[in-house]
């Protein structure tokens, strides 16, 4: 990416004129770039039919009503011409400025009538031209939809129009004591819209993880006009993450109209810690250090001695003189951050640090984080020009990719100055060079493209946080096979056929053209090693590396199982080699059998019935294994039928957790199955549910092809978010076979407080009083008979003390509970064993101020209900003695979704639907004149919050044309 990347207009004042000056100057040597997007018109098509297309949609954009906010002179365009990366330039056709929803639905229903290509626009903040205008489209530019909705302090959510700007909400939310985590660097610009379509990152995603994660619903308009709403205001889900598949897709779905956000609440102490060392090398391996060490900071960035002298030219942070410096930022209650802060300073002194410097006054972090954030503008005081990356490498081989970056920047002559989120290995190397030098540019581009080449080869990704955009087009070989880029573009054109949103981005436009629009390397450049044969660059992608000093890699059968670094060997060649029979298997079976169904541990018995549906049971509990796991980069990778009891224990060894804490462990729960169900345990208060943990997935379609998503790092923002999709599909979507998850330090102890609130209001103020606490609570429950369970856990030292403090806030009789009592508790809680065997056993995902309404429906009907991570799940025993169907109409009026996981014994079981709930607002879609659309509707028997809508509907025929799986509902 070339240009300057401006955090704030104020940072960019403090960049040199002439700096400024040769930016503006180079975006003209930008606009040659070799395989600059274009549009292709189809083979019929003539310049007169493209120009009556374009008068006929300015024509009809007029009547609608755009007239005066109708874009089309030069002049006007010009400010639309680019983003953040000014090396990509394109005049749109036209710029239309809506001012509500329905006046973009009505744009981009306009644009589908007439066939031509639209683009969404919030700040144009992009960093890989993901907002650059197509040649003859339509740029909808949406910063008027800039209304904070609603702030809702006792469900912690926010909702908002897609052009807030991401600061703004921030600022809103802090007068209640609450905060949106996401913190991209260009926040004070940044809208939330733009956040969701390219899933932003930050400094502070390393705890809170990314914008997908704080996302929890999602009112959409897909390419044809069709209006659909994903989700809703539960962090929770019943039925596939649609939210988190539409989060990150660059644009391509459509645009996000208005969206519900998770809030969090502010800390109680922020302590930051600058670190200064000899040698990048060193700063990368302390990075590893604090995490195996079992510290969690909010954020943890790197700066080497170049971008350290730019931002002191630029802003004058009073850095100290070092080849490396590190910022690691603490945040949370005092007692933890004090004990953590600690520990860290020894830590880093220890680790080879010359100086550490540590500050919890607020002007010194301030100018600690603007050293930091000025760093991309500042570089401009040491070269005309430069590229900034966005790869992503394991963090546990930082020094070794700072190593090599060292190393290319000798060879090629170039300075590389490297600033980036260490803390989940997001490199962000700067190349400088001057573009007025013959070849200079292209020199760059080339080493640009090795830097990421490094970056997969060692395990990460092409990009952390900026997405694809047109920039990183030809490099989404690198990380998928041609089969995984089938399914996306097949994905893709389910949702727009004419593909006329955001073409040209993410996924080349059209396939076939690929090498006429220089997206595809030609043959020379493959023979250099930088764009490798298809089965060579496979090879060596899958190849397990000998030089690596943790863990280890498994993204093909072939490669041998590694645990802890440790080889396994010939035996584990011989089981890889059953591994890949299996799955054929499989394959086979999805593609001979009419109807079927997946099954592992069949711990949730609602979930393993196929009788209803006539299909066949597919097995996969023989696909059992953990493939790699590397302590020191917390992620594991497992086969779908490995039990979640084999996964804990190899953890705990470790010191470490599935912190979504599935449940029904002991009954033989599988990872497949856990994903597949969506379900979390009652640990998943504090860290956040399945979605937020599962990082990579390899499927079977319903062709029987074999399809991976997502990767084996903790931040990536390649393709379409497939892990997020399939958590909640419960088996019908595809059959899961290996995942790759986030894995955390386990509390070294924990401690549970056994309160008694006088009745059930006292209970729901409670809940929501603590949720809104700025204390780091790991379980939240009541149960059926109204005792509220608070759990912490931390170190040892600290429980009481802090179990004392929390237990003053809820002002009501209480103790507490330790080691044997408090295990037992929540022991008791994951095996579900307060529900009667004969009582089917029912999930809601829901927010606390649900639960009047869902108590009122309850009443009287025999249900036992317990409300868990602090009411945004409740678990109900519902009679057997009562039909389901009326549970599950007592769901759709008051708009709450459930999934059955256990029902009653005997035969009719098989008469459970495993999906219930939703609500009519839901139903399917709707078009901008609020008709049905039809698609996905409840009239056609689908779960309507489950299937998605048209939205769902649509991904689910894509996944699986031929209908093999069980349907939704």
């Amino acid at each position: 990416m070339r240009g300057l990347e401006s955090d704030t207009a104020a940072e960019a004042e403090q960049v040199p004129r002439s700096a400024r000056r040769i930016a503006r100057g180079k975006r003209e040597v930008g606009r040659n770039r070799r395989w600059r997007p274009r549009t292709r018109r189809g083979a019929s098509s003539s310049g007169a039919e493209s120009l009556r297309s374009g008068q006929e949609i300015l024509r009809s954009l007029a009547e609608i009503g755009f007239r005066s906010r109708l874009l089309t002179e030069p002049a006007e365009l010009a400010v639309f011409a680019s983003d953040a990366l000014t090396a990509f330039r394109q005049l749109p056709l036209a710029v239309v400025i809506p001012e509500t929803r329905d006046e973009v639905v009505a744009a981009v229903s306009a644009c589908s009538e007439h066939a031509i290509p639209f683009v969404a626009r919030g700040s144009g903040t992009s960093l890989s031209g993901g907002s650059l205008p197509v040649e003859g489209g339509i740029v909808i530019a949406l910063n008027r939809l800039n209304e904070i909705l609603d702030i809702d302090p006792e469900s912690r959510t926010a909702r908002v129009q897609s052009g807030v700007v991401n600061l703004a909400l921030s600022r809103a939310a802090a007068g209640h004591g609450l905060a949106y985590a996401p913190d991209p660097s260009s926040e004070s610009v940044c809208t939330i819209g733009g956040n969701i379509a390219f899933n932003s990152g930050g400094a502070h995603c390393l705890k809170h993880g990314m914008t997908a994660n704080h996302v929890l619903g999602i009112e959409a308009v897909l390419p044809d006009g069709v209006v659909v709403e994903l989700g809703d205001d539960s962090t929770e889900t019943a039925g596939p993450d649609w939210v988190g598949m539409f989060c990150g897709s660059e644009g391509l779905f459509g645009i996000a109209l208005e969206m519900t956000v998770g809030l969090i609440p502010l800390p109680e102490l922020t302590e930051t810690s600058l670190a200064a060392y000899g040698s990048l090398e060193a700063a990368g391996e302390a990075v590893a250090q604090i995490i195996e060490a079992g510290i969690l900071p909010v954020a943890i960035e790197m700066m080497d001695a170049l971008a350290i002298e730019a931002a002191e030219a630029a802003v004058k942070p009073g850095y100290p003189d070092a080849a490396a410096l590190l910022i690691v930022e603490l945040a949370g209650e005092h007692d933890v951050v004090r004990a953590d802060a600690s520990q860290l300073t020894d830590l880093l002194r220890t680790s080879g640090a010359a100086e550490v410097l540590r500050s919890r006054q607020p002007d010194e972090q301030s100018l600690i984080w603007r050293g930091r954030k000025s760093a991309f503008s500042a570089v401009g005081w040491l070269a005309p020009d430069y590229i900034v990356q966005d790869g992503v490498v394991p963090r546990t081989r930082l020094g070794e990719a700072l190593a090599e970056i060292e190393r290319m920047s000798r060879d090629s002559g170039m300075q590389i100055a490297n600033v980036f989120h260490a803390g989940d290995g997001n490199l962000h190397p700067i190349i400088l060079f001057d573009a007025r030098r013959q070849g200079a540019l292209q020199a760059a581009e080339r080493l640009a493209g090795e830097i990421l080449q490094m970056c997969v080869s060692l395990g990460g990704s092409i990009t952390g946080e900026h997405g694809v955009g047109v920039e990183k087009l030809q490099h989404m070989q690198l990380m998928f096979s041609e089969q995984d880029l089938e399914v996306m573009q097949r994905l893709r054109a389910s949702i727009d056929p004419a593909q006329i949103a955001n073409r040209g981005k993410m996924l080349p436009w059209p396939p076939e053209d690929e090498r006429r629009m220089g997206l595809s390397p030609p043959e020379d450049e493959r023979r250099t090693g930088l764009w490798p044969p298809e089965d060579e660059r496979r090879q060596r992608l899958r190849a397990p590396d000998a030089a690596r000093k943790r863990g280890g890699r498994d993204d093909g059968a072939s490669t041998p199982p590694r645990l802890d670094g440790r080889s396994a060997g010939t035996a584990a060649t011989r089981r890889s080699a059953g591994v890949a029979k299996e799955i054929e298997r499989l394959q086979d079976a999805v593609r001979s059998l009419p109807k079927l169904l997946p099954v592992g541990g069949r711990s949730k018995p609602a979930l393993s019935c196929s009788a209803a549906g006539g299909a066949q049971l597919l097995d996969i509990s023989h696909l059992s294994g953990i493939l790699d796991y590397d302590p020191a980069e917390l992620t594991l990778t497992a086969l779908a039928g490995t039990q979640v009891a084999e996964v804990d224990a190899l953890l705990a060894e470790h010191g470490q957790w599935l912190p979504f804490d599935p449940p029904l462990a002991a009954a033989g729960a599988t990872l497949g199955g856990a994903v597949a169900a969506g379900v979390s345990g009652c640990s998943a208060h504090l860290h956040g549910g399945v979605r937020d943990f599962v990082l990579g997935i390899e499927l079977i379609d319903g062709t029987g092809a074999v399809v991976r998503g997502g990767g084996r790092v903790v931040k990536n923002a390649a393709g379409f978010d497939l892990p997020k999709l399939l958590v909640g599909s419960i088996g019908r979507l595809g059959v899961i076979t290996r995942l790759s998850l986030k894995v955390l330090p386990r509390p070294e102890a924990a401690i549970t407080i056994l309160a008694h609130p006088d009745d059930r209001a006292q209970a729901l103020t409670a809940l929501a009083c603590l949720g809104r606490a700025p204390v780091e609570i790991l379980a939240l429950d009541v149960e059926p008979e109204g005792r509220l369970l608070v759990r912490l856990g931390g170190r040892r030292a600290d429980l009481r003390a802090r179990a004392a403090r929390c237990a003053a806030l809820l002002n009501m009789p209480s103790r507490c509970a330790e080691d044997a009592e408090d295990a037992a508790l929540w022991s008791d809680a994951a095996r579900f064993s307060w529900v009667d065997e004969s009582e089917l056993l029912v999930r809601v995902a829901m927010h606390l101020g649900s639960t009047p309404a869902l108590e009122q429906a309850l009443a009287g009907r025999g249900a036992k209900l317990r409300l868990s991570l602090g009411g945004k799940a409740a678990i109900i025993g519902w009679p057997q003695s009562r039909p389901l169907s009326e549970l599950d109409l007592l769901l759709r009026t008051i708009g709450l979704r459930a999934i059955v996981l256990r029902g009653a014994s005997g035969g009719s079981r098989a008469a459970i639907p495993p999906l219930l709930g939703g609500s009519a607002a839901r139903a399917g879609g709707e078009t901008a004149s609020g008709t049905a659309a039809g698609i996905g509707s409840g009239a056609s028997g689908s779960c309507p919050a489950a299937g998605g809508g048209a939205f769902g509907e649509r991904i689910r025929r894509a996944l699986d044309p031929v209908e093999r799986f069980l349907p939704l509902r």
